[in-house]
Order: C-alpha cells, then sequence, then structure tokens
C-alpha cells in the first residue's frame, strides 16, 4: 500500500515562480499554490493535512516572514521561506526562535529545493506522530485510576496525573509542577521524608522499588498506597530523574483487615465456646455435688444442737459450700448454660433500681455520671442478671481507677450501620438498645482486651478478684441475644458498649401464680427423676421427712411407666433438666400430656443438652438452681403446689 501523498501549499506573487515550483514538487507532492497571502491563510484554515508551506519572502500586503509567523500560531505545517534579500539576519532569527523551519535564497537550486522540502515533509510527518504519541500518553496517564508522577533530581514534579494530583487534594497536576512533595504535606511530615528517602536511593543506585506500600493520613481516613518507583536515564546512561506509579490499594488494606478481624473473631468465638462448654461441664458436676453436701450439711446443723462443738465446724463447711455455689453460678452465666426467667424489663428501670447500690460500692473518689435516654427501652431478659451486668462492669471500672475518676454510664437506642459493624466482626446491623460503661482508668493493652473475657483471667493481685466478673457479663449478654463491644487504650480508659435486641413489649412484673386449694404440705405425690444417685438420694430424703409421697427413677424412660401405675396421680414431677436420653423439659411435655394439672419444677445447674441451652421458663413451670438447700427445695415445691 503506498502512503498517502504529502500536500504542500506555495505562496508567492509571480505565477512563473508558482509554476516553476509545481513542476519541480509535483512529482512527488500534491501541490496547492496561491499569490495572495490572505488566500494561503484560509486554504490552511480549510486543508488541515498541508505539510509544508513555502512562501516567497516579498509580497504585497504581508511579508512571507509575517505570513509564516501567522501560520506557526495557527497550524502545524513545516514552514520554508524563499529569500532574495542579502541581509539574513532577521531570516536566520526566525529559524532560531522556531518560526520557520528553513529558507532558501534565490535563485535556488532544484536539487536542494526539492530535498530540504522533502526533509520538511518528514519533519511534518514525525511532528504529527509526536504529536500523536503524547495525547495517547496524556490520555492514558490522565484516565488511569493509579497515580502517575516524573520528578527531576531534586525531587520537583515535572508531570503528574490527575489521579495522583487529586491523591494529594490539587485540583490541577498543574499546579503541582515544579514543587517537592513537602512543599504540599509540610516540611515535617513523616510521609513526605520516608517517599522523598525512598526517591533518593533510587536516583542515587539507579535501580527501581517495586510495590512498596505507604500510608497517608487524611481527614477523611487513612490512604495506602502501593508504589512502585523506576529511575529514568538519559541517551548515556546517567540517572536523570524517575517515574512512580502509585496505586490506590486502601480499599484492599481495609478487606483484609475485616478479613483478619472477622478471623481473629471466629476464633475468639470458638475459643469462648470451647471454655464455656467445660466450664458448664465443670460446674454441672461441681452443682451435683454441692447438692449433696450442702443438703446433708443443713440436715446436720438441724439436728445438732448449737451448743455442740461440731456444729461450728458444720457451719463453716456449708458457708464454704454455699461460696462454691456462687461460683459456680457465675460459671453457667458464662457458658450460657444457665435457666433464665426472662420477662420484658426497662434498661432505664433497672438502671435506676441499683444507682444507690452502685454509688455505695464505687466510693467517695469516683464521680458516677448517668445519662439514661428519655424514653423506655425495654428488653428481653432476667432482671437479676441484667442488674448483675451493670453491677460487674461498674465494679470493674472502678478497679481501674484506683486513684478515682470518672464512670459514665449511658442507654440509648441506636442504629448499627454497615461501617460500624465492619470494625466489629459479629456484630449485625439494625436498631438496638445500648448499655455502655465508660471509665477513665488505665485501660487495657491488645493481649489483655483479648482474653478480658476469659474465666478465671483477671490482671488484679491474687485474693482481689475471681476473674469472673467479666466472663459473667459476656455470657448473660450472650444469652439475651446481644453483642458486646470493648475499646481501650493503656492510659486512655475503657468502654463496653452492649446492644441487645429491643421488644416492643411493654414491661411486665414477673408472672403471678394463682392460688390453688392444694394442701400446703405433706399430702401429694412427688414424681423424682434424677439420673444422679446421691443427688436424687437426698432429695427424696427431704421430701419425706416433710410429708411427701415420693416416687423415684434415675431412668428418664421409667418416668411414664411409674405415672401410669400411681393409682392416685401423680401432682408434680420434680426432674433434672440435663438426663441421658429424655432431657427434663421433654419429659414435664410427654408427662403433661397424660397428666392434666401436673405441676412441674425442674432442677439443673446446667443446661448443656441439646435443645435445651436456652430454657426459658413459663407460669407452668418453675426452676430451681443446683445446688439446692433442703430449705429452698421444700419452699419451692410448696410454692409449685400451691401454684403461688
Amino acid at each position: 500500500m503506498q502512503p498517502a501523498r504529502k500536500s504542500v501549499l506555495l505562496v508567492d506573487d509571480e505565477p512563473q515562480v508558482l509554476v516553476a515550483l509545481e513542476d519541480l514538487l509535483s512529482e512527488e507532492f500534491t501541490v496547492l499554490k496561491t499569490e495572495s497571502p490572505a488566500t494561503a491563510l484560509r486554504l490552511v484554515e480549510q486543508e488541515k493535512d498541508i505539510a509544508v508551506v513555502v512562501s516567497d519572502q516579498r509580497m504585497p500586503g504581508m511579508n512571507g516572514d509575517e505570513l509564516l509567523t501567522r501560520l506557526h500560531q495557527s497550524c502545524d505545517a513545516t514552514r520554508i521561506l524563499v529569500t532574495g534579500f542579502a541581509d539574513l539576519s532577521a531570516v536566520v532569527r526566525a529559524v532560531n526562535e522556531g518560526r520557520i523551519f528553513a529558507y532558501v535564497t534565490k535563485p535556488w537550486r532544484p536539487e536542494e529545493l526539492q530535498l530540504l522540502v522533502r526533509k520538511a515533509a518528514e519533519h511534518f510527518r514525525l511532528a504529527q506522530e509526536l504529536a500523536h504519541e503524547r495525547t495517547l500518553l496524556h490520555d492514558l496517564m490522565d484516565n488511569t485510576p493509579d497515580g502517575i508522577y516524573f520528578k527531576d533530581r531534586q525531587l520537583r514534579f515535572l508531570r503528574t496525573n490527575r489521579a495522583y494530583a487529586r491523591g494529594l487534594g490539587s485540583a490541577s497536576s498543574d499546579a503541582l509542577v515544579g514543587r517537592r512533595l513537602n512543599d504540599i504535606l509540610g516540611p515535617y511530615s513523616a510521609e513526605a521524608l520516608n517517599v522523598e528517602a525512598e526517591e533518593r536511593r533510587v536516583l542515587a543506585e539507579g535501580t527501581s522499588l517495586q510495590d512498596v506500600v505507604h500510608e497517608f493520613r487524611q481527614s477523611a481516613g487513612t490512604l495506602h498506597l502501593s508504589e512502585t518507583r523506576a529511575p529514568i536515564r538519559a541517551p548515556n546512561g546517567e540517572t536523570i530523574g524517575l517515574v512512580v506509579i502509585s496505586r490506590d490499594i486502601t480499599a484492599r488494606v481495609e478487606a483484609e483487615a475485616a478479613l483478619r478481624r472477622a478471623e481473629e473473631q471466629l476464633l475468639h468465638s470458638q475459643k469462648m465456646e470451647a471454655i464455656g462448654q467445660l466450664a458448664g461441664g465443670v460446674a454441672h458436676d461441681f452443682n451435683n455435688v454441692l447438692s449433696v453436701i450442702l443438703s446433708y450439711g443443713e440436715i446436720l446443723l438441724d439436728e445438732m444442737s448449737k451448743d455442740d462443738p461440731k456444729h461450728a465446724d458444720m457451719a463453716v463447711i456449708v458457708g464454704a459450700a454455699q461460696r462454691a455455689a456462687t461460683l459456680t453460678r457465675q460459671l453457667l452465666a458464662f457458658s450460657r448454660r444457665h435457666v433464665i426467667e426472662a420477662t420484658v424489663v426497662d434498661l432505664n428501670t433497672a438502671v435506676r433500681g441499683i444507682d444507690t447500690m452502685l454509688r455505695r460500692i464505687i466510693g467517695e473518689d469516683i464521680d458516677l455520671r448517668t445519662a439514661l435516654a428519655a424514653r423506655p427501652l425495654t428488653v428481653r431478659a432476667d432482671t437479676s442478671q441484667l442488674e448483675q451486668v451493670i453491677m460487674n462492669l461498674t465494679v470493674n471500672a472502678r478497679d481501674a481507677m484506683p486513684k478515682g475518676g470518672t464512670i459514665e454510664l449511658e442507654t440509648d437506642s441506636v442504629e448499627i450501620d454497615e461501617r460500624y459493624a465492619a470494625k466489629h466482626p459479629g456484630l449485625p446491623t439494625g436498631s438496638f438498645i445500648l448499655l455502655r460503661v465508660r471509665d477513665t482508668g488505665v485501660g487495657m493493652d491488645a493481649a489483655t482486651q483479648k482474653r478480658v473475657f476469659e474465666p478465671f483471667f483477671t490482671t488484679k493481685e491474687v485474693g482481689r478478684g475471681t476473674g469472673l466478673g467479666l466472663s459473667t457479663v459476656y455470657g448473660i449478654v450472650q444469652q439475651c441475644g446481644g453483642h458486646i463491644v470493648l475499646e481501650s487504650e493503656l492510659g486512655h480508659g475503657t468502654t463496653f458498649s452492649i446492644y441487645l435486641p429491643e421488644t416492643a413489649e411493654a414491661s411486665t412484673e414477673a408472672p403471678t401464680r394463682q392460688p390453688s386449694s392444694r394442701p400446703a404440705v405433706g399430702a401429694e405425690t412427688v414424681l423424682v427423676v434424677e439420673d444422679d444417685n446421691e443427688v436424687r438420694q437426698v432429695a427424696v430424703r427431704i421430701l419425706r421427712e416433710h410429708g411427701y409421697t415420693v416416687l423415684e427413677t434415675g431412668n428418664p424412660s421409667e418416668a411414664m411407666a411409674i405415672a401410669r401405675a400411681q393409682p392416685k396421680g401423680i401432682d408434680l414431677l420434680l426432674a433434672d433438666v440435663v438426663m441421658p436420653g429424655v432431657n427434663g423439659p421433654k419429659l414435664a411435655e410427654e408427662l403433661s400430656a397424660a397428666i392434666p394439672g401436673l405441676r412441674v419444677l425442674l432442677m439443673s445447674g446446667y443446661t448443656g443438652a441439646r435443645g435445651v441451652e436456652d430454657v426459658m421458663l413459663t407460669p407452668e413451670t418453675r426452676y430451681i438452681d443446683k445446688p439446692f438447700t433442703p430449705a429452698s427445695l421444700v419452699k419451692l415445691v410448696g410454692e409449685v403446689l400451691r401454684g403461688s
């Protein structure tokens, strides 16, 4: 394919000269000609592909150098001046200033003029290609999402693209030319110092630096850039500057950070679940043992005279067992294996109810400030457990301020958005009731924060805590379907934010039970179903000593057969919650269907069996904690039978 012929415009007021020039050039070029400089200006406007303009110098109305100067301002054609002047100083100046490409003196030599026009046409072609390449380069730079810039050896910007200029907060890339990065970020900017140190290394060593990540702190957040720096070399190999490609990886860094937080949260949840299962299992077995110790201990105390020398020893044993029972209850709260009597509670009312107690506990050197929401904040929870959460968090805040300080206790209704939830894996979006406890204490380091909810973990000296306070809070919040967020920094205090699901139900008192016509004590039949022999034996003994007719079994599968074989029927089922085969709630359901009016009392120190992790009590079903005492068991059995 033959290349397109270039167009040459000839301008001369002498027609015979135009003919001579046309004859010389027409074989190689497409020739346009005119005798008028004004017409030449119009032709150039109309014919955009004119490569070369050859003009005579002396013409009426406008000299050749003036015409070519005007063309220099309006078109890219290469310009040649033909002159007969002996004084060429003005012409040479025009060449030096770039207003004309070259000049020819009259009379010209045809071969030299033809060669000059050919060179001028090639110059035009190269200039067009360069302009095209420059346009492509500028489009590439300004439309790429990555920042790109060039610097000289003094680290001054030579050229930047729009993306990089925007990243630095500049409206125009031209505004950065000639400036250094520390002129923009400040002479003491750590980011500018780090970047320029790397750039000096590139200039000194003549080597590239690949994918170096820098952080730039901005008002809208931290910008993460992955930057590659490469030297720019002159033809002789000397390093004369550098080029940098800067990629914004903020989204990737934040996504990776969110993924790491989610993985850490998952591992933490799995660890807490495993610890909870272990704690719940230990508490279950320990509560059975404590039930036997407490029951027989109180039986012996009742049978002893206070003057008996062994009475005081037995009282110490019972007291120690009661303290152990308190520890197991805390373990069960942490492991979320505790039966809860949930009601609709106003969080504001719960805070007001223990305000006086809180102020007495924290002491005079600590300022307790409360900021409660104007409207009721109703949640479904166990009132006593909710109060325990408030109490434990307040006591923990007090202990973090040995020299005094401020505790802020706040309630509110809040909306969790995606941005906040992303920073706290496991926290869902939506509407929640907020309970926040903030202190001005010593704060926690990252290692402590990771373990703060583990049972028996404490930073206090020996004898100043069991390490169960915050683990109890964690378990109660989880069992209520809530979430807890910890924010702390050494020397800057700690904030616990608890988010509980709100209920639309009105706040209620504990369910009342209608009294029945049943006798007070001693005339009913009780079926005791408990797989632990010692616990079952002590429960049976207590009930029989108080006049009840007691049937017993350690196998829940036999309970239905025993009930059917009882001619006078069964008034009360006393069953353990966790048993092999059929658990207590399921057994109660089956027996209640067969025995109308059957009263039920469940007992357990651990509800870890599948399907009963969150046993919720109803007016028809009561519950007694293990370990129980003779007095607490007899009292509750009587209340259940009387419907009170």
